[in-house]
C-alpha cells in the first residue's frame, strides 16, 4: 500500500492501533458497509427499524426480570458454552491450552465487574458500572457427543489472512456454542492493509442485526468472535501483541464480546442516509449514537498517542444536556486494554435483551447440559493426535525432529511409525529419525490414555532429495520447453506459479503468478528448484550471479463516492540453499513500489518489451565453496496487488563476454550534458550494493578533482553535480569510477 494509514474496523478492536502513530487512522469496515449502504440504501432503514424492535425487547426483558426469574441461572449468571478454534502454521500462533484458558478467565473477571481497576473509573460513572451476570465456559461436549476440552487446534495456511469463510468452515453449530477463531492474521476481503497495519478482532453483531447481515451476507454459520491469537489472554503470545513488547490484558476479547452481544462503538453515530456520521456526537440528522443512554457521546474513538492511559474525566468531545465527559475507559472505546474498565448497566440491558432473544437457546437448560458445562468436575478426554516436524524436505542421510502437538487430552501413551526411517518406531515425544534413501515417506502418530486412543498417518510428509535430480552448471531456464519434475512449488492459496504465454521477456513463454484476481493476501507462492552442481564452471576474474528478468506492476483500486483510489503492491524475495532447501537465506528482496517495472494499472498486468528489467544475485561465494547443490527459491507474497512474471533465469560466469558486460550487469553511469559549458551531472545506478571511489583525471592520468572518496552505497540511483570552474576550465577529460575495486572510464567535455 502506498497511502499510509490505518483501517480500523467498527467491529475490531483497538488492538492493532500500536502501530497508529505513524498512520493516518481510518475505521475500515465503515468503508465496508458504506459500499454495502451505496449498493442498498434500505440497510439503514432496517437498521432503524431493527433498533426500534431491539428497544422494546429490551423494555420487555427488564419487565420480565421484575416478575419471573429463569432456572438457567446458575448462581446468578448466564453460562455461555464456548469453543475456541486455534488456527495455526505449528509456529507461535499455535498458542497454549493454559493461554486460551487465561482469556477466559480474565473475561469473566471482566464481565462479573471483578476486575481490580474498576477502582480507575471516573467517579461520575462508577455506579453505572454493571455485573454483565455471564460467564463463559468452554465445552465439554462437541456437536458429535464426544468428549472435548473445549479448545481445537487447526492447522490452515489461511490463518494468516483469517475472515468470515475461515469462521464459517471451522464452526461448531452457532446457537449451542460461542465459537472463538484465535488467528495470526486477519484481512477483511476487498481491504488493502498498509505495510505495518494489523487487526486486533472482528465480531459480527448478531446475525439479526441488519449490519452484521451487510457485511456476512446474512449467514448464521458466520458468528462469533475472530480474534488474533496475540490479543487473547494475558500470558504467553498476549505478552508482546502483535511484537510490540505490550500486553492489552485480554480487553480486545472483551471489546469483540461486547459486539458479540450486540454492543456498538461508545463513539459510533449512523446518519439518516449514510454511515457514518462525521462526529459521534447526536446531531439532528445523526441522532442514535450507540444506542446507549448511559454512555455519553464521543465525538471519535479515543486512541492513545502513547503507551499512557488518558485521566479518566479529562476528555469531553461533545456538548450534550447533561454535559458529560467522555467515558473513555469503557470496552467499547479505543484505548489501550489495560485502560478500559467498564460496561455500563445500559450496555448490560442491550446484552440482556440479545440473550434473552437469538441468543437464548445458549444458556437454556437443555443446551447446557448438551455441551456439558454444567460439569464441573474435571473431565479426561481422549488426546486428538496431530504432529510437525522441523523439515519436510532433506537430502539422504539428514534427521528430521518430530514433535508431538496432540491435544483435546493429555498423552500418556505415544508411539510413532517411520516408515524408511531410522528408528522405524518410537515411543519419544520429540524422535529424531535419519532418512538414508531418496523416496517420500508418511508418517503415523498414535496417542492415547484412560480416555481412549486414535491415530493420524499423514501422507507423502518428507522427501528425501534423489541426487541423481541435481544437475550440472551452467544453468539457463527460459520456460520454452515447460518445467521438468524436479521443481518444487508451494501454494498457500489461489493462484500458484504457471508457465504462461501471455508474455516473455524472449521467445513466447514465462512463469508467471496471476494474482490480479484469487489470490488472498499474505499468500506465499514459491517456485523452487532443483539442485544445481557448480563445481563445473570455473573460477574467473567475473563473479557468478544468478541472473533473472521479471516484470510487475501495481493494482490501482478505484476510488468511489465514499473513498480515495488506492494502489496495491506485492512482494518477492528470492533465497539461495545448499542443504536441499533445509534452510534458505534471502538474497534479494524488493516489495511496494521498489518492485515495480512499469507504471500500477487498474487492470490485470501484462508486460511490454520495455516493461522487463534484468536484475542479478552475487552467488560467487558458492562457487569459491564448490557447492555440489546449490538451489534458489523464488517467492511471492501477496497484497491483493497485480501479476508478476519472471524469464530467463540464468547461472553462468561464462555468460559475461566482456568485462564490459560484467559491468553493465553491477552498475551504470552517464554524463550529461554532455560536452558541457559549465554544468555537468553524473548519473550512477548501481544495480547492487558497492564501495565506489570516483574521481576526474586529464589527459596525463592525473587526477584533478574527487568526487566520491571510498564510500559505501546501497543499491539504487545517485547524482553528482561537476562544475567547470572547479577543474583547469575547458577540456578534455575522464571520469574514473572504481566499483569494488573495478575501473571504468567515461570521458568528459567541457567546451
Amino acid at each position: 500500500m502506498i497511502k499510509n494509514y490505518i483501517l480500523v474496523l467498527i467491529i475490531i478492536s483497538n488492538c492493532f492501533l500500536i502501530k497508529a502513530q505513524n498512520f493516518k487512522p481510518i475505521i475500515a469496515d465503515e468503508l465496508i458497509l458504506q459500499k454495502k449502504v451505496a449498493e442498498n440504501p434500505d440497510i439503514i432503514n432496517k437498521y432503524i427499524e431493527y433498533e426500534n424492535r431491539f428497544k422494546l425487547l429490551i423494555e420487555k426483558r427488564q419487565f420480565d426480570e421484575i416478575i419471573n426469574k429463569t432456572d438457567t441461572l446458575i448462581n446468578g449468571k448466564r453460562i455461555i458454552p464456548t469453543v475456541v478454534h486455534v488456527i495455526h502454521t505449528y509456529g507461535i500462533d499455535n498458542i497454549s491450552d493454559e493461554q486460551v484458558k487465561d482469556a477466559i478467565e480474565k473475561i469473566n473477571i471482566d464481565l462479573s465487574k471483578q476486575n481490580a481497576d474498576t477502582a480507575l473509573t471516573y467517579p461520575l460513572f462508577k455506579p453505572r458500572a454493571a455485573n454483565c451476570a455471564i460467564e463463559l465456559r468452554l465445552a465439554k461436549i462437541d456437536p458429535n457427543g464426544n468428549c472435548t476440552n473445549g479448545i481445537e487446534h487447526i492447522f490452515d495456511y489461511r490463518t494468516n489472512w483469517a475472515y468470515f469463510p475461515l469462521m464459517k468452515q471451522y464452526h461448531w453449530p452457532t446457537d449451542k456454542y460461542l465459537n472463538v477463531f484465535a488467528v495470526n492474521f486477519i484481512y477483511p476481503e476487498g481491504i488493502a492493509l498498509p505495510e505495518g497495519a494489523f487487526i486486533g478482532g472482528m465480531s459480527p453483531f448478531p446475525p439479526d442485526n441488519p449490519l452484521s447481515q451487510a457485511l456476512t451476507g446474512g449467514d448464521p454459520d458466520i458468528d462469533g468472535v475472530l480474534i488474533r491469537s496475540d490479543c487473547l489472554g494475558t500470558i504467553g503470545t498476549a505478552t508482546n501483541t502483535g511484537n510490540m513488547g505490550i500486553n492489552l490484558v485480554n480487553r480486545t476479547f472483551t471489546h469483540e464480546i461486547g459486539h458479540y452481544f450486540n454492543l456498538y462503538h461508545t463513539f459510533q453515530n449512523l446518519m439518516l442516509g449514510l454511515i457514518p456520521a462525521s462526529s459521534g456526537c447526536p446531531s439532528i440528522l445523526a441522532p442514535y449514537g450507540d444506542e446507549v443512554s448511559d454512555t455519553p457521546p464521543v465525538n471519535a474513538a479515543t486512541q492513545n498517542t502513547s503507551l499512557e492511559c488518558y485521566t479518566p474525566g479529562s476528555i469531553n468531545t461533545c456538548n450534550e444536556n447533561p454535559d458529560e465527559p467522555d467515558m473513555i475507559e469503557n470496552y467499547m472505546d479505543y484505548q489501550w486494554g489495560y485502560c478500559q474498565n467498564i460496561f455500563t448497566n445500559g450496555q448490560k440491558a442491550r446484552m440482556d435483551a440479545v440473550l434473552s432473544g437469538i441468543r437464548k437457546n445458549l444458556w437454556s437448560y437443555e443446551n447446557l447440559v448438551a455441551t456439558g458445562v454444567l460439569d464441573t468436575q474435571n473431565v479426561i478426554c481422549a488426546p486428538v493426535p496431530d504432529f510437525h516436524s522441523n523439515y519436510s524436505v532433506i537430502c539422504p542421510g539428514d534427521n528430521v525432529t518430530f514433535y508431538n502437538d496432540s491435544y483435546n487430552g493429555p498423552v500418556e501413551n505415544i508411539l510413532w511409525n517411520f516408515p524408511g526411517g531410522n528408528p522405524e518406531t518410537s515411543t519419544s515425544p520429540t524422535p529424531v529419525v535419519v532418512y538414508n534413501q531418496p523416496g517420500i515417506y508418511s508418517v503415523t502418530l498414535t496417542v492415547s490414555n484412560s480416555a481412549g486412543s486414535n491415530s493420524i498417518t499423514k501422507q507423502n510428509f518428507i522427501k528425501v532429495v534423489d541426487p541423481s535430480t541435481i544437475q550440472m552448471a551452467p544453468y539457463y531456464e527460459s520456460f520454452e520447453n515447460g518445467l521438468n519434475n524436479a521443481y518444487n512449488f508451494i501454494n498457500h492459496g489461489g493462484n500458484g506459479w504457471q508457465i504462461t504465454d501471455t508474455a516473455a521477456a524472449t521467445g513466447t513463454k514465462s512463469l508467471r503468478v496471476l494474482n490480479f484476481n484469487g489470490n488472498p493476501p499474505n499468500s506465499i507462492d514459491a517456485f523452487i528448484s532443483y539442485g544445481i552442481n557448480l563445481t563445473s564452471l570455473t573460477t574467473t576474474s567475473v563473479p557468478l550471479k544468478l541472473k533473472f528478468k521479471y516484470a510487475y506492476a501495481g493494482k490501482i483500486i478505484p476510488g468511489t463516492f465514499f473513498t480515495d483510489a488506492d494502489t496495491s503492491y506485492d512482494a518477492l524475495k528470492i533465497y539461495v540453499s545448499t542443504n536441499c532447501g533445509k534452510s534458505w537465506i534471502v538474497k534479494w528482496n524488493k516489495s511496494g513500489q521498489n518492485l515495480q517495472t512499469a507504471n500500477p494499472t487498474q487492470g490485470s498486468f501484462r508486460p511490454t518489451p520495455s516493461d522487463w528489467k534484468q536484475d542479478s544475485i552475487n552467488i560467487q561465494v558458492y562457487l569459491t565453496q564448490q557447492q555440489t547443490n546449490f538451489q534458489f527459491k523464488f517467492e511471492f507474497k501477496s497484497n491483493s496487488g497485480n501479476n508478476i512474471y519472471i524469464d530467463d533465469i540464468v547461472i553462468d560466469n561464462g555468460s559475461y563476454t566482456s568485462i564490459s558486460s560484467y559491468i553493465s550487469d553491477k552498475f551504470d553511469f552517464s554524463i550529461f550534458p554532455n560536452p558541457a559549458s559549465n554544468q555537468a551531472i553524473i548519473s550512477l545506478t548501481l544495480f547492487e550494493n558497492c564501495n565506489v571511489e570516483a574521481d576526474i583525471v586529464n589527459l596525463m592520468g592525473r587526477s584533478v578533482a574527487s568526487i566520491i572518496k571510498n564510500q559505501s552505497f546501497n543499491i539504487g540511483t545517485y547524482k553528482f553535480e561537476i562544475n567547470k570552474n572547479s577543474l583547469l576550465g575547458s577540456g578534455f577529460y575522464f571520469i574514473r569510477l572504481k566499483c569494488d575495486g573495478i575501473n571504468y572510464f567515461k570521458p568528459l567535455i567541457f567546451e
